[in-house]
């Protein structure tokens, strides 16, 4: 269902306005020109709390996320972290070929004038009736496949674990030579391994373009030599290990030196928390015959409890230009369809928010999706996962879907866009079987204990039947839960695993006693 976004039920509240610095900073850092985006001083409100330095145990999450960091490779991350909000909306950055912002001293972009709401229309409607952005952002977060909030939680937009450079995420990982010879003289940097959840935004930011946009020769638009510029601030939680890096200490990959330095205990490295944000499903157990010697974890859960200002979305100057065709927003990011056994489809709903000035139509497959201009619209997204791991494994893959003018005569540019959607899923083999023939020895008084066995399942399962089959005991009817035999099988306390116990007479005098079964164990995925 298609969201009108011409109509807001409330305006946003402006960002703070507060201006970089730019030839205080440039001299504080010995620049000689524009300096790059700093990450600013945390705000007394909501400020980061530094934690102790990550020294032996402390450091155990750290080894987990850089695990799962991989896992995060497609993730888009456009935004500049910023605890402080001293960003200004709409203000151009340079990108460097190596991803690095500079900030340029011109405002490229203005938050868009909303309209008034008309009077009669209600709290979470829009001007065609239709549901409000933010209701559209709730209902995706309770769509099938993705787990919904629980009372107290926040709907999630974007989450990720990887590495930022300064204030800039770079991605699951990143070759550190390059962030020191991307011009400039800094010898120094800030490396962070980020976990860190945006919450949903209920009322997203739209922009202008300012005077300073101006036609472009070869066509499009330009602002002074900006390359993007400053979008809306996003709330959310981090959870951030940092530590500086010299030009030349700057060795290799990002993650090799985080692993080097948690693994030696340096106390370079730190831990620093902003908001609230708690973390699930990172801690992994090796499993055997798995593929590769990979762990076993649980579906990754990131929850915020509480959100701060944290992070500015950026943009490229293109999205400004007058008839220009903007990439749609995703959200959530990634998207997530939580528990799916392999050859099972899952399936789970991403909100798609249009920043054209244009109707668009959205194709995905052989379902084509009308949104509205400065609206959002639902599009289903399915997987059936294949594998052999007996375990829970996380894959990722990438969906695309295709974006043009609802209009085929608007003169937009590009004619059409190709959107990268990742994918993650938590799966495995739906269930896990073990059958085994257990005895004792045939005797006057058998060592029953040699018939009691405990099994416990993979991780990542639970245990659904434990039964003995083809019991056979020597009672004068064969029955081992007869003249004092008795055979129990049951699942374990935890639920992981069955216990098997066979117990019967004994005699010193005549007789011979003892009993036989398979010991059958049936396990079904249940990643946590």
């Amino acid at each position: 269902m298609a969201v009108s976004g011409a109509v807001r039920a409330r305006r946003r509240g402006a960002a703070p306005a507060r201006a970089l610095l730019l030839g205080a900073l440039a001299s504080a850092l010995g620049c000689p020109g524009p300096p790059e985006v700093p990450a600013a001083p945390p705000r007394r409100s909501g400020a980061a709390v530094v934690l102790p330095a990550c020294k032996g145990s402390g450091c155990s999450q750290a080894g987990a996320l850089l695990a799962a960091a991989r896992a995060f490779s497609d993730v888009r991350h456009d935004y500049l972290l910023d605890t402080s909000s001293a960003m200004v909306p709409g203000r151009g950055l340079s990108r460097s070929a190596a991803g690095v912002f500079s900030p340029v001293g011109l405002a490229c972009a203005q938050p868009k004038a909303e309209q008034a709401a008309p009077a009669g229309a209600g709290a979470n409607l829009g001007s065609s009736g239709s549901a409000a952005p933010g209701a559209i952002a709730a209902a995706a977060a309770a769509a099938p496949g993705t787990p919904a909030p629980a009372p107290g939680e926040r709907a999630i937009d974007f989450r990720y674990i990887g590495i930022a450079v300064d204030s800039v995420l770079v991605g699951a990982d990143v070759d550190l030579p390059a962030y020191f010879s991307a011009g400039g003289t800094l010898d120094r940097r800030r490396l962070r391994l980020v976990a860190m959840a945006l919450v949903a935004d209920e009322d997203p930011q739209f922009f202008d373009p300012t005077e300073s946009v101006v036609p472009a020769p070869g066509g499009g638009c330009a602002c002074g030599r900006a390359t993007h510029f400053i979008g809306a601030v996003k709330r959310g939680a981090m959870v951030a290990y940092e530590t500086d890096v010299t030009a030349g200490e700057a060795h290799g990959t990002a993650i090799g030196l985080f692993k080097a330095r948690i693994e030696a205990g340096d106390r370079r490295v730190t831990m620093t928390s902003v908001g609230e944000l708690a973390i699930e499903g990172v801690e992994g157990a090796p499993v055997a015959g798995a593929k590769g010697g990979g762990q076993a974890f649980g579906a990754l859960r990131l929850e915020v409890k509480k959100a701060v200002p944290l992070a500015y979305a950026i943009y490229p100057v293109a999205d400004v230009c007058r008839f220009s065709l903007p990439e749609p927003e995703i959200a959530p990011q990634p998207l997530d369809l939580g528990v799916v056994p392999y050859g099972a489809t899952g399936t789970a709903q991403a909100l798609i928010t249009n920043r054209a000035q244009v109707d668009i139509r959205v194709t995905h497959g052989e379902r084509a999706v009308e949104v509205p201009a400065h609206g959002s619209a639902e599009l289903t997204f399915s997987w059936t996962p294949e594998g052999e791991t007996a375990g829970c494994e996380r894959q990722t893959r990438r969906d695309t879907f295709v974006v043009q003018p609802k209009d085929p005569a608007s003169p937009v540019v590009p004619r059409e866009r190709a959107v990268v959607v990742p994918l993650q899923v938590t799966t495995g083999m739906p269930t896990f079987s073990k059958h085994e023939p257990i005895a004792t020895e045939t005797g006057r008084s058998p060592d029953y204990g040699r018939a009691s066995v405990d099994w416990t399942c993979p991780a990542g399962y639970v245990a659904e039947q434990c039964e003995p089959q083809l019991a056979s005991c020597l009672s004068s009817t064969g029955s081992c839960n007869a003249e004092g035999y008795r055979l129990t099988a049951e699942t374990t306390a935890d639920g992981r695993g069955c216990a098997f116990r066979c117990t019967g007479p004994s005699s010193s005098i005549w007789g011979d006693h003892g009993c036989a079964y398979t010991a059958t164990m049936v396990c079904r995925l249940g990643c946590k």
